[in-house]
């Protein structure tokens, strides 16, 4: 089960794309009468079109938006980080994490090229290695298959899930 967005302040955290990088739309975009000479309701965009992130806005106080260009369709349009996928695997996937238990045991990860510290709201295994865990701001990271006694804090390359792999 998903967060609503009334529960999601994504701002904490620096922006899940960047400049120039290459996304995919995971579903269709309508207008919804903000797009000039386009009728209401028309589809801007189809899932799985293309574009580059051109700018970085935010919305409410609470939300990302990215302005996506999608050149072969002729417009630019703004989306929120979930309905985007990055296409920039190599860079945009693997990232080194360090992963550490507070003195009243919970889990947090912080990501020093994104300056983001965030708590670890879910895990797949008991164990935590070997599978996937889930960050409070909607990250899931996919963890190395370590031994279950590995002492933390500890400094691992972490495996980014886009939600179509998990």
């Amino acid at each position: 089960m998903g967060a609503r967005d009334s529960d999601i302040v994504e701002l904490d955290g620096p922006p899940a794309y960047t400049y120039g990088e290459k996304v995919r739309a995971r579903r269709n975009v309508r207008n919804d009468g903000t797009f000039p000479g386009r009728e209401i309701g028309e589809v801007l965009v189809k899932k799985g079109d293309v574009g580059y992130v051109a700018s970085i806005g935010t919305f409410l106080q609470q939300f990302y938006i990215y302005g996506v260009d999608f050149v072969d369709r002729g417009c630019l349009v703004g989306m929120k980080g979930r309905e985007l996928e990055s296409l920039d695997i190599t860079e945009a996937s693997q990232m080194k994490i360090t992963l550490r238990r507070d003195k009243n045991g919970n889990l947090s990860v912080y990501v020093p090229k994104k300056d983001l510290e965030q708590d670890v709201v879910a895990s797949d295994h008991a164990t935590l290695w070997g599978g996937a865990i889930t960050l409070g701001n909607g990250w899931r990271l996919e963890l190395p298959a370590l031994a279950a006694d590995t002492p933390l804090p500890i400094t691992i390359e972490a495996r980014r899930l886009d939600s179509a792999d998990a």
